[in-house]
């Protein structure tokens, strides 16, 4: 089975006329609407259904929040029927990132690195990215062989923390300091 990415959670319905509320996963918003192979997948709802493709009619902000037309959801029963399902697209459907950009799920795993004292030293690997307001931070866990016994809190800012970051490899180096 093809992987698939969870781009969005449906949370309320807008209206009466099938809007459906989401909780976005995703910056781009134009990937709702411009990816084929849209799929609705019941989610922790508890209320069963199979998943099945959609076409995502329209993406919008509305207040604080995020909603979205579905094709063929014409009333507010169709979409409250939703709740709590999810809006995902198979990984192959991921257009590639630029240039010196990375997809979290990508940098999940890899294997952190830093300099001290004249070598190179591991610090563990990527657990999982947090975004906070000023910047993303990568949460960095102990292997056996890693200096560090804890987690580690590593900001994300490219050409200054982030020294470099090999994909092929499964490698980040960073510019870190290690408290002695």
């Amino acid at each position: 089975m093809t992987e698939q990415l969870h781009l969005a959670d449906i949370v309320g319905v807008h209206g009466v006329k099938g809007w459906v509320k989401i909780r976005a996963y995703v910056e781009d918003l134009k990937l709702f609407t411009q990816l084929d192979d849209v799929i609705l997948s019941p989610g922790g709802n508890g209320g069963g259904g199979e998943s099945r493709t959609v076409e995502i009619v329209e993406v919008k902000p509305q207040g604080k929040g995020l909603i979205a037309l579905v094709k063929g959801v014409n009333d507010r029963t169709m979409a409250e029927a939703l709740r709590g399902w999810m809006i995902e697209i198979p990984a192959t459907q991921l257009p590639p990132a630029e240039a010196g950009v990375f997809y979290w799920r990508d940098l999940v795993g890899l294997t952190v690195f830093c300099q001290h004292k004249d070598r190179e030293v591991l610090l563990g690997k990527v657990l999982r990215l947090v975004e906070t307001g000023a910047n993303d931070v990568l949460v960095v866990g102990p292997t056996a062989d890693s200096v560090e016994d804890k987690e580690t809190l590593i900001p994300w800012v490219p050409d200054d923390v982030i020294v470099a970051v090999d994909l092929q490899q499964g490698t980040i180096k960073v510019d870190w300091y290690l408290d002695d």
